[in-house]
This record gives structure tokens, sequence and C-alpha cells, in this order.
């Protein structure tokens, strides 16, 4: 199924309740309007936290000061996992915010903290998420990953596909269709039958072309042309409202 993103699994760790509230109703907020899928979950202490698969999350909420372990103690042992998941940290005291590099986390959050911060958080987030997002695709006997944020366009070729990207052509032994089920939607388009588009590598669509940052220019199909340039005024508006 096309989907903008993929569902993205976060972990709120706070002993208090009302705190743990408003954090996860904020990120309920950015979700509905940026149009994500968060999956998220409470803990109540740093222990219960480590007693399940950390791995799972790509994002983590630690408060500094709960239970027997504190955030900081928490987030050593993740790093021990060598989990990859994003760290934010929440207190109510600066006092472990030089710490806070020690584990590289993404940032370190004082209460009481507004919706409004919590979302350049996020944004931050957001912008390192998407550029390691990665596909899998067979080529010949064996996988190859591509980064999403390298990929140009794709062409169909019979029953398979090239996928031009920054670093070269990749002939994959998968359908356009196949493609279509696995890159997020919103993202890349379909200006003719037989191409996929970056919207973040589409620099302008003047007529029945769309131009990518490469200087190539991949046709746009007559009946496509209006979708096409509503498409790309879209992404732009969408992502320079999310940079600022």
């Amino acid at each position: 199924m096309n989907r903008e993103c993929e569902e993205v699994k976060i972990a709120v760790c706070d002993d208090l309740a009302g705190d743990r509230d408003f954090l996860t109703a904020a990120l309920k907020e950015y979700e509905a309007l940026h149009r994500y899928r968060f999956a998220i979950e409470e803990f109540t202490s740093g222990e219960a936290f480590l007693a399940v698969d950390t791995d799972n999350y790509d994002l983590i909420f630690l408060d500094i000061f709960m239970g027997e372990k504190n955030g900081m103690e928490v987030a050593g042992e993740l790093v021990k996992r060598s989990g990859k998941a994003a760290l934010v940290f929440c207190s109510t005291s600066a006092e472990f915010a030089v710490q806070s590099y020690e584990v590289n986390a993404l940032h370190y959050l004082l209460k009481p903290y507004t919706k409004e911060k919590l979302s350049g958080v996020l944004d931050r987030f957001f912008r390192a998420y998407k550029s390691q997002r990665n596909i899998l695709v067979k080529v010949g006997r064996s996988e190859e990953m591509i980064y999403l944020q390298d990929i140009l366009y794709v062409e169909a070729n019979n029953k398979k596909s090239v996928i031009h990207t920054k670093n070269g052509d990749v002939e994959a032994s998968v359908s356009m269709g196949q493609l279509m089920e696995m890159l997020p939607e919103g993202e890349f388009v379909r200006p003719i039958r037989y191409a996929l588009v970056s919207m973040a590598e589409v620099v302008s669509v003047p007529t029945d072309v769309m131009k990518l940052s490469d200087g190539t220019e991949v046709p746009v199909s007559r009946g496509e042309k209006q979708n096409m340039k509503d498409a790309f005024a879209d992404y732009r508006w969408k992502h320079s409202v999310m940079r600022h």
C-alpha cells in the first residue's frame, strides 16, 4: 500500500502522567498536521522501558529524573545495545544538558516546553529520518540497498526498472508497480506511464517536462500536466512550512 511515510515508532518514558499526556497529545497533533503515522508507547520508568525490545523504536523521549535509573543512565544502556533511535531528553533541570552530547542526543528539552518547541525538534528529527530511509531491491541474484534521498527518477524496462540515482544507474528486478508500493506516496509521482520521479529532485515544471536537479527532463503526459504542476506546488509549500 502506498503511504506518505512509514510508521514511526515513538517511546515516551516519563514517570509523571501529566507530562506523558502533554507530550503524547502534542505528538498526535504533529502527526495529524504533517500526515505522518506514529505508533506511540508510554513507559513510567526507565526500567520498564529497558525491559522491552528497545531496537523497535525510531524516536525516544526520556525524562531525566525518574525511578531507580535516571534518563541519562537509561540512555547509556541504549548506547550499549547499539540502538539507532534518536534520543530527546526532557527535564526540569539543565543539569545533564552537556552530558547529553555524550550519547548523541537529538535535543534536550527543558520543561515546561511549548508545542512549538517540540515541533522544531520533530522537524529536525524528520529531516534526518528521511535522509536515512531506504529500499531493498533485487539486482540479479542479490539485493541492493538504495537510499531514497539518492533517487532521481525511475524508468520502466519491461518487467524490470532502471533506478537513476545520484551515484549511477541500477537495473532492478522489480516492476514499476512493485516500486510504487515500496516508495512513499507524496514524495514520488508518475508524470508519464513509464517513469517515477522524486519530488525532492524536481526544480521546475515548465510545460510538458519535469526538470530535475541533475538537468534531466522527464516528459509529462498531456493528461498529467496540471496534476504534476499541482503536485510540485503542494510539495514545495509543505516543505517550506516544515522548514519554518
